[in-house]
Formats: structure tokens, C-alpha cells, sequence
């Protein structure tokens, strides 16, 4: 084989592998969920601050009539 046929060769074969990652690459962005997606703030973190700030108050005037 000349070095010309060799190169060719390894030339075809490294498209081939590339064009197979493109296709698993491709696929695979598909199926996976982004971070963001899976991760969303909610507004009930929001509800859950402010209920808990109400009862961290509410609990300060209990402590201070108990005195």
C-alpha cells in the first residue's frame, strides 16, 4: 500500500467516527434533562420563606409575653 492509500484509509475512517459521534451526540442532547430544567425555582419557595418568617415573629411575641 502506498502512503497515499494509507492516509485515504485513515482519512475515511475518521469521518466515519466523527459522523457515528455527531449522531450519539446529537441523540444523547435529546434525552438529557438541562440542569436548569430539572432544578426550577418554584414560587412555593417563596410561600415557605414567608410563612416561616411569619412563625419565627409569631414565635418571638409568645417568648416575649412569656417573660
Amino acid at each position: 500500500m502506498s502512503t497515499e492509500n494509507i492516509r485515504k484509509a485513515i482519512r475515511d475512517r475518521l469521518e466515519e467516527i466523527y459522523r457515528a459521534d455527531s449522531e450519539y451526540q446529537y441523540n444523547l442532547s435529546k434525552a438529557v434533562i438541562p440542569f436548569s430544567e430539572f432544578f426550577k425555582k418554584s414560587g412555593s419557595v417563596d410561600d415557605e420563606k414567608e410563612s416561616s418568617s411569619e412563625s419565627k415573629e409569631e414565635y418571638k411575641k409568645l417568648l416575649k409575653q412569656a417573660l
